[in-house]
């Protein structure tokens, strides 16, 4: 069996459904067996944690008071008078299902579920003067429910590791241990008949006689003396005087007492014979409660908790720790149930994207395959790709997806110039390295089944990306002879050319919006997925897409490359698509009104000694030279151009721009709010920082 769902009401940050105040404020549904809660600070991770300890309780007895802050307090500052919390439980066994029985109900599949809920009212009291909290514990429908003990009751009860656990203390011996708990419990020690003794019990009750023998023994050569018999002389004369009537008392020495709770109370676990560090020790205790999860024979859901599973563990062991959980405890394992909270990047960036749950903004978010928009291939890919740097986008209160260094470091130098600092915030910007944005903004994306009974999640997401369509420009400087032709290949003429290709539509979906000066150039790119195609089908082919080349031509395909990109990644809610409107970034930059501070970039990055007289004339000559063309796209090209040849590295342009921006903040900030061309860049800063645009 396993938990499915948690519901709460009015606990804590958590208050009721804004739909139906009978509804709870929280519903959480959870994995069968691997669950990584993650979140920015105070998203209510926590709170989740703790609603389960109140509710099921814990293996090691911990004790959990529920107290007037944790009765909710609503935006008006209303407090809660009643708090509920929900557990259901769902794949019971035959064996489990006859445990529970008496509070069993049915799911809608007709299959065993079970329901456990703790409440907590504030009642008043006619002998006290202040409110006392009541709270009860039960099980069953909740028209029918009823007080939930015994042995059921001690099934449910959960695993427990706090955040900055001491390890070594738990590990130690002692009346609370946790050791001895666990061992407790461990089918190694469990017995059927009572009467029999447990081998260890046989093992020290031999240890006790042997250590009872060595002190009957003389302790010296030649007397009859013995250290008992010197402690029996002693207590004859303590306990044999004459008013006291005391009987004679006899001394013994024994190792320990030979009940096995007992012995497994003396009991401490160790690494080493050297001293471990919290890290080791940490490691050690974690493999200590996962003894109890190894156990074919146990019933009950198993449930471990453990907050901030990073906490002494360096990022590698992390690594190794949740690799291994999520290996030998996946879907089909009967290992138990794990609940997690962190925020490790690095925990995040190695769990399975389906094992882990947002929670954000009141709200947590499965998502495994039923509750995203993401297919089987979606999740492989993310698997392979969504290492830490990406993974922070867990973390984050809004998300800027870019696919290039460039715009990795540029959009954060804008976005502190215009006075919208990303870290400020909280905004993480992520760098795909190539334009499969689906592929991410469909974490953000909900199913049909999951928007049926819950909310979307409104993580502001921002996609920049290029219109990448060459300008006329392009076409002019080309090394081929071209014509007043080009080649475009749009939507509508797929149908065509894959009849024409002998290949499926989707496979040229890549294709869509490509340009081509020469039917050379055309033929090249064609057979690469086709190579059986003839003269004959490619002069079809080059024909029937074949169009004027114009400024409106180029216009045009522009505006329908952009619409298209925004309908393929937007959603026009919370995931909005931002368009380099002619080409590229930096083709942006260069018709914009930073032209000047991105050719001092080129300069700096081209040259070891951009400052000396000779290249700072160079330079002077480069900026007139461009300010001599009157045509802003010709102008622009010019630019662009040392980065279309590859002749410069774009990311160290970008970086170079970054640090010329930051020279002359003021006069460079005036001029990025109001250039139109750098306008969707700041819209998609405004759009994630929540701030309305000035444009």
């Amino acid at each position: 069996m396993f938990l499915r769902q948690l519901n709460i009401w009015n606990f804590r940050k958590y208050g009721v459904s804004t739909q139906d105040s009978k509804l709870p404020g929280l519903v959480v549904l959870f994995n069968e067996s691997f669950n990584l809660l993650i979140g920015e600070n105070d998203s209510g991770k926590t709170a989740i944690i703790d609603a389960i300890k109140i509710t099921l309780g814990t293996s090691s007895e911990d004790s959990f008071r529920i107290s007037e802050s944790d009765f909710h307090v609503d935006i008006a500052g209303n407090t809660a008078q009643e708090i509920k919390i929900e557990c259901i439980f769902s794949g019971l066994s035959e064996k489990e299902a006859g445990i529970f029985l008496e509070w069993l109900t049915f799911d809608k599949d007709g299959k065993y579920e079970l329901q456990v809920r703790v409440t907590a009212k504030k009642v008043k009291s006619d002998l006290l003067s202040s409110e006392r909290i009541e709270r009860t514990i039960k099980a069953g429908p909740e028209n029918a429910s009823t007080k939930l003990e015994g042995l059921a009751r001690e099934l449910l009860k959960s695993t427990y590791l706090k955040p900055l656990r001491d390890a070594e203390n738990e590990l130690k011996p002692g009346v609370r241990s946790r050791l001895a708990q666990i061992l407790k419990n461990h089918r190694a020690f469990r017995r059927i008949d009572l009467l029999e003794k447990h081998p260890l019990e046989i093992a020290f009750q031999d240890a006790n006689d042997k250590v009872e023998e060595f002190f009957d023994l003389p302790y010296s050569d030649g007397e009859d003396k013995t250290i008992k018999s010197e402690l029996t002389a002693y207590l004859d004369n303590f306990f044999n005087e004459p008013m006291n009537g005391e009987e004679k008392h006899e001394s013994y020495f024994k190792v320990t007492p030979v009940k096995l709770n007992e012995i497994l109370k003396k009991l401490s676990l160790l690494l080493e014979d050297v001293p471990s560090g919290l890290g080791s020790l940490n490691l050690l205790f974690i493999a200590a409660e996962l003894l109890l999860h190894d156990d074919a024979l146990s019933i009950g859901p198993n449930i471990t908790l453990i907050e901030e599973i990073e906490a002494h563990l360096h990022p590698q062991a992390q690594l190794r720790l949740i690799k291994y959980l999520q290996k030998n405890w996946s879907e089909s394992s009967t290992g138990g149930q794990f609940i997690l909270t962190t925020h490790s990047t690095t925990l995040a960036a190695s769990t399975k994207l389906e094992h882990i749950i947002l929670v954000h903004d009141g709200t947590a978010y499965p998502m495994n395959g039923e509750n995203t928009e993401l297919e089987l291939d979606d999740y492989k890919f993310l698997e392979r790709f969504l290492d830490s740097t990406k993974a922070n986008l867990f973390f984050a209160k809004g998300v800027i997806f870019v696919e290039g260094d460039a715009e990795n470091l540029l959009v954060p130098a804008i976005a502190e110039l215009i006075g919208r600092p990303l870290h400020k915030y909280g905004v993480s910007i992520v760098n795909i390295g190539n334009t499969a944005f689906n592929r991410y903004v469909n974490i953000y994306s909900r199913s049909e089944k999951w928007l049926n009974d819950f909310p979307p999640l409104k993580v502001p997401v921002a996609v920049i990306t290029d219109v990448d369509i060459k300008p006329m420009p392009y076409y002019y400087d080309s090394e081929e002879s071209i014509t007043s032709a080009i080649y475009i290949i749009r939507n509508e003429h797929l149908s065509f050319i894959t009849e024409k290709m002998n290949v499926e539509e989707e496979d040229l979906i890549p294709l869509v919006f490509q340009s081509f000066s020469t039917k050379k150039a055309l033929t090249a790119t064609l057979e690469v997925y086709s190579s059986a195609l003839s003269s004959s089908d490619i002069n079809e082919i080059a024909d029937f897409i074949k169009e004027e080349l114009s400024q409106e031509t180029i216009n045009s395909l522009r505006e329908s490359k952009a619409r298209t990109l925004r309908a393929e990644y937007g959603n026009d809610d919370n995931i909005q698509v931002f368009v380099a409107a002619n080409w590229t970034l930096e083709y942006e930059i260069a018709m914009s009104s930073l032209r000047n501070e991105l050719l001092d970039a080129i300069h700096n990055v081209k040259y070891k000694n951009p400052s000396s007289e000779s290249n700072s004339r160079k330079l002077s000559d480069v900026k007139q030279k461009i300010e001599d063309i009157s045509f802003r796209e010709a102008a622009a090209y010019e630019v662009y151009k040392p980065l279309l040849e590859k002749k410069v590295s774009k990311a160290s342009v970008a970086q170079q721009l970054a640090l010329v921006l930051h020279a002359n903040d003021e006069g460079a900030r005036e001029r990025i709010i109001q250039d139109e061309y750098l306008k969707y860049l700041r819209e998609a800063i405004y759009h994630v920082t929540g701030g309305p645009s000035n444009d």
